[in-house]
């Protein structure tokens, strides 16, 4: 052993020499290299290897045992021992030298792993931690662009509204209102800010407060025409001047409760559906260009409302709705409206959904169905 030691410290290593013995079986640990040679005592220094091993545990210390024992028992109960290598004597230095210097090299691979497993542990937390923090922010953001929508609906006859409402995530950029402005009238929208994260929900905040739909000065007030209000609503987008703003797309509607005169203006979003009472179920086409892209006009379309007619304004989560044998999207709606067009407005909105949504197709961005009809005068409060 002392030779070995010597060639040890020759390889610039600074070796410590132990005898056997118990109380030597966790000296393992906070050493590069274990070299056991068994003398005259062979039976102990397997019984030292085994300590060492299951002592160290997950540390892992390469252990060389060196004997002088050829036989293929002795070499297999070694290494069953724990011995990760075996040396016989006699042996040339070089060869031990190389042997040390293999092992010595799995060490230093072993703990280079082990700091790194520890340092992609430690990033690992830090990134629960900040998973945890940004989950706890879209929670609160959620929150906060909910107690933006309308709580409730207006209710007032004739004109009776329905809304079903679905984030694909915490937040998204679907977005409803619906409001009255005067004794007769009363205005209403859908927005999509395109996107599902924390910019568009804060898109829609925005859309929310830049809406108006009337003017006030001293004792009177203009309502403004929707074409009027998706104009100020573009130029007021445009006028931030925000890099790579996601675009915005809406339909705004007035309607005169009254007569059931609707007038609306669309900004690149899909078309409102039609369904009346009697008659084909259609879309109501009128072009628009995306809110906050360029200054532009918006056209303006005005369709007059009969008991029993509903209008129905849509996010462009419908483009996956299946329903029957028709296909995805729109044709899918406009037979599934004109199937269930006798139904009240609530239950209307509601069918819609089950029937386009609730089966096994994904939805992949946020949903949203306002629903608008012209009832009888005399349809009781209860009906929908």
């Amino acid at each position: 052993m002392r030779e070995l030691c010597r060639q040890v410290e020759e390889q610039g290593h600074h070796p410590t020499a132990r005898l056997f013995g118990s109380e030597q079986a966790d000296e393992g640990r906070g050493y590069h290299l274990v070299l056991i040679e068994p003398g005259t005592s062979p039976l102990l220094a397997l019984e030292c290897c085994r300590q060492l091993r299951t002592q160290m545990m997950d540390t892992f210390v390469p252990i060389l045992l060196i004997t002088s024992d050829h036989s293929p028992e002795m070499r297999t109960a070694g290494l069953e021992a724990g011995a990760d290598a075996y040396m016989l004597r006699p042996f040339m230095p070089a060869e031990f030298q190389a042997q040390l210097q293999a092992l010595l090299r799995i060490k230093a691979t072993n703990d280079r792993l082990l700091e790194r497993t520890a340092e992609v542990h430690h990033m690992n937390k830090r990134l629960q931690q900040a998973y945890a923090q940004i989950d706890q922010e879209l929670r609160l953001a959620r929150r906060l662009q909910l107690g933006f929508l309308p709580h409730h609906l207006p209710d007032v006859p004739p004109a009776r509204f329905a809304v079903h409402y679905l984030l694909y995530g915490q937040v998204g950029g679907d977005f409803y209102d619906v409001f009255r402005l005067d004794e007769n009238h009363i205005g209403f929208y859908v927005a999509d800010a395109m996107g599902h994260g924390v910019p568009a929900s804060l898109l829609t905040i925005f859309v929310k407060k830049g809406v108006r739909g009337k003017e006030v000065f001293g004792q009177q007030y203009r309502l403004l025409p929707p074409h009027e209000v998706l104009a100020q609503l573009n130029r007021e987008l445009i006028d931030q001047d925000l890099a790579d703003m996601p675009f915005i797309t809406m339909v705004y509607g007035l309607i005169n409760h009254k007569d059931g005169t609707l007038r609306f203006s669309r900004a690149g979003h899909p078309y409102p559906l039609f369904v009346p009472s009697v008659g084909d179920v259609r879309l109501l086409e009128n072009e628009g260009v995306l809110l906050g892209v360029l200054d532009a006009q918006f056209s303006e379309q005005t369709q007059r409302m009969l008991p029993g007619d509903k209008l129905l304004l849509y996010s462009d989560g419908v483009d996956g709705a299946r329903f029957e044998n028709c296909s995805p999207g729109v044709d899918s709606l406009v037979a599934c409206a004109d199937r269930h067009r006798a139904l009240p407005v609530q239950a209307f909105v509601q069918q819609l959904a089950r029937d386009l949504f609730g089966g096994p197709a994904t939805r992949s961005d946020d949903l949203t169905l306002l629903a608008l009809e012209m009832c009888s005068e005399r349809t009781p409060l209860g009906a929908n």
